[in-house]
């Protein structure tokens, strides 16, 4: 029988938890941290894992939304080609593939902030592109949060939903 990807998850933090851990020294402080932020990790990946793919799709299509409104603010036609073009690729992307959507979405990104940086460089940034950003940033921000709800940084983490969550939403 082949364990699954929870089962094995729940195996390696257990393992790092009633063996490793109390194996260690107490006066190894490095090493039990070090221990514990491996156990800290593979806790929000078991959180996480289920939900990758359509938390990068969620992600592709706010960089898209971006995308679309800025490539008719752009000066640089070469520039404004290259959006097109990565647009293009994403209409065509093989959406069950996680590894081509977040390749997909990292190249768009990169595009989006050459383009930014290109179009207000020594100058503000024109005031519809800055509502563009800000509009991009106000959808993905919240989604951001619960993403990374895990880790425990956010400064009202007890008040975030758990990450699945965000996908009964978005499938509404």
């Amino acid at each position: 029988m082949n364990p699954d990807i929870d089962l094995r998850l729940k195996s390696v933090l257990k393992a790092l938890s009633n063996v490793i851990l109390p194996a260690l020294p107490a006066n190894e402080r490095l090493a039990r941290d070090q221990a514990n932020l491996v156990m800290g990790h593979l806790s929000i990946i078991a959180e996480q894992w289920h939900h990758a793919l359509n938390f990068e799709l969620g992600n592709l299509t706010l960089a898209c939304a971006l995308a679309t409104e800025l490539v008719g603010m752009t000066r640089d036609v070469a520039l404004g080609d290259e959006l097109l073009a990565a647009l293009a690729a994403v209409e065509a992307l093989d959406r069950t593939d996680y590894t081509a959507v977040g390749q997909a979405h990292r190249a768009l990104k990169a595009i989006i902030d050459r383009l930014i940086a290109d179009e207000h460089r020594g100058a503000p940034m024109p005031r519809a592109m800055l509502a563009a950003v800000l509009r991009y940033n106000q959808a993905r921000a919240p989604r951001e949060r619960i993403w990374h709800r895990g880790a425990g940084l956010d400064p009202d983490t007890a008040s975030l939903p758990p990450v699945a969550s965000l996908f009964e939403r978005e499938a509404r």
